[in-house]
């Protein structure tokens, strides 16, 4: 089964309905991002095959021009806190990154899945859509990920990210640092050499590392 055809079989259970009604109420009311098409974006550009590292976000950017289906992806500048810290970062690593272009999608198209647990938000409203079927959803994603796969990296950003860990099961790569916001990176986010051990780790199950420019 297809990453895509498994996606459209979990939409379909009961566990999703509640909230995906709620989702189409609000749409004909508010403003929703990422727009429809882009909502299952991750999975679409990151080629399942190749998957080598997963990121892990809560929630969409909520204002317009800035969501693109990617976690901590921004289409629109001035580039929010939390992305301009994980070029920081990735600079700290001693990797040369263009901190001027906020689309991710250069890295999902390597193998980095950016996954944001809630799909969607109202505009002007973070954790509009914070909702427990969408985190029953990214649990059943990441032990499917950590099952068929091997050798993965998951950079667990904060403690949203880090109560996933229960679900990864496999001969995997765990690194845990604090969030890139500005309220906790300067707890060892901003010192940590994840991306570097990312790249060695990668390289020493035989797989290509990432271009972190």
């Amino acid at each position: 089964m297809t990453i895509k055809a498994w996606m459209n079989e979990q939409l379909k259970k009961p566990y999703m309905k509640n909230v995906l009604a709620r989702i189409e109420k609000d749409e004909r009311n508010f403003r929703v991002f990422p727009p429809k098409h882009l909502r299952y974006y991750a999975l679409e550009v990151t080629p399942y095959d190749q998957l080598k590292v997963v990121i892990l976000g809560q929630d969409p950017y909520h204002q317009e021009g800035q969501a693109n289906g990617l976690a901590f992806s921004c289409i629109k500048k001035p580039l929010p806190p939390s992305l301009k810290n994980i070029f920081k970062a990735i600079q700290f690593n001693g990797f040369e990154v263009d901190d001027t272009n906020g689309d991710l999608s250069r890295y999902a198209n390597q193998g980095v899945l950016l996954w944001n647990s809630y799909l969607s938000v109202i505009e002007g409203k973070p954790l509009s859509h914070q909702d427990e079927a969408y985190r029953l959803l990214t649990k059943s994603l990441i032990r499917k990920l950590s099952r068929e796969h091997h050798h993965l990296v998951f950079l667990l950003w904060g403690s949203f990210a880090q109560q996933f860990e229960e679900d990864i099961d496999g001969d995997h790569l765990i690194i845990k640092t604090s969030h890139p916001s500005p309220l906790s990176s300067y707890r060892g986010f901003l010192t940590s050499k994840q991306f570097i051990e990312t790249n060695e780790y990668l390289i020493l199950n035989q797989k290509k590392p990432i271009d972190w420019r």
